[in-house]
């Protein structure tokens, strides 16, 4: 008597017909341990030994979440995989690190490559490096941008190849990419709430640039307006931007010292800050000027990044989920037929000493 094969063996020989057969698709999942529950009546334990046998062999690999598909021929190990980031030069210091060490957990521990490379301002430049990366055959896309330019042309190249494209920290103005930015507009609300809570009446946004110029900023300050129009308050909105010309480095914190300076003179008492580095500069130079806080002006920030509590400063802001922001990033790239979507990523309000009541 035939003696007959073990049940993961016989779920085994079933995938492999079915592949043999051509019974499948490359970009859709041919099983899932559930489903092979279901189908062959076998536990968890047995479901998952046939797909890690599978997988040994470099016939399936998994997407955690999904399902686990068939490599297309020609691949290595469709378990390696190679994603790339492009950040502007500096913009380490706003969080994007930590995007990148979520992310990265995610796809190292499904043995996928995922690299950083930095940018500039210049498009040219970028398009030069993105176009680099797509000879490279880079699988996906995260693309920090640094300026309101997008090297359209390039980053469509990979779309038309079916590879994602994530415009990270800012809306993409283009249906064809996906974007993960944090709620902004529900941070400048909570803020300008939580200040008018203190009784301030006097508020201004201090942004660097002009915020009609980034998304981000713009939706910040629009939660900000929105919050003082629905509370039904008689104060206008206002906002002020200064343009660093020269060495940012050495402008950089004059630039806000005489903002402050102009602000405080106008009689404001709260100043909301674009994000936490402007924010702490904005408390260094109040020190430096003898302006006390909160008791004189209240500071908020934005990002919750270290600066926000860096030396003696303990300022008010709001915490983007950075862990959730880089696993929707490495999830957002795994996806199979691959479909341009927006995800906003909820924020939570940290109050701290920087912001209290008006007693100027």
């Amino acid at each position: 008597m035939e003696k007959q094969p073990s049940l993961y063996k016989k779920i085994v020989q079933d995938i492999q017909k079915l592949i043999k057969n051509n019974n499948f698709d490359y970009d859709t999942p041919i099983c899932t341990e559930k489903s092979l529950c279901e189908k062959y009546k076998v536990s968890r334990t047995t479901a998952k030994k046939a797909i890690l046998y599978l997988e040994e062999k470099r016939i399936l690999y998994r997407i955690r979440g999904i399902g686990s598909f068939v490599v297309k021929p020609g691949t290595k190990n469709a378990l390696e995989r190679a994603f790339a980031m492009v950040i502007p030069y500096g913009h380490a210091q706003r969080g994007a690190f930590q995007v990148i060490e979520s992310a990265n957990q995610v796809l190292f521990n499904l043995k996928h490559h995922f690299s950083i490379h930095t940018c500039h301002s210049d498009i040219h430049a970028n398009a030069k490096l993105l176009e680099n990366l797509f000879n490279m055959h880079i699988d996906g896309l995260a693309y920090y941008l640094p300026s309101t330019e997008l090297p359209l042309e390039t980053l469509s190249a990979f779309v038309k190849r079916k590879k994602p494209v994530i415009i990270m920290d800012k809306t993409a103005p283009y249906p064809e990419f996906s974007s993960i930015v944090c709620d902004n507009y529900r941070g400048g609300y909570l803020l300008t709430e939580h200040l008018l809570s203190y009784g301030h009446t006097q508020l201004c946004f201090l942004f660097q640039y002009d915020p009609h110029t980034y998304s981000s900023g713009w939706d910040r300050y629009q939660g900000y307006r929105d919050c003082l129009a629905a509370l039904n308050t008689a104060i206008e909105p206002r906002f002020f931007f200064w343009d660093v010309i020269g060495n940012e480095s050495e402008n950089y914190y004059y630039s806000i010292k005489n903002a402050v300076k102009t602000l405080y003179q106008q009689g404001i008492t709260a100043i909301l800050c674009e994000h936490d580095i402007t924010a702490f500069n904005t408390y260094l130079c109040c020190q430096n000027m003898g302006i006390r806080i909160p008791e004189d002006i209240s500071i908020t920030g934005f990002d919750n990044i270290e600066w926000a509590t860096a030396a003696n400063a303990h300022i008010t802001t709001i915490d983007q989920n950075y862990s959730l922001i880089g696993k929707t990033l490495a999830e957002t790239l795994l996806a199979p037929n691959y479909k341009a979507k927006k995800h906003i990523i909820p924020i939570q309000l940290i109050p701290r000493a920087s912001t209290g009541e008006v007693r100027r």
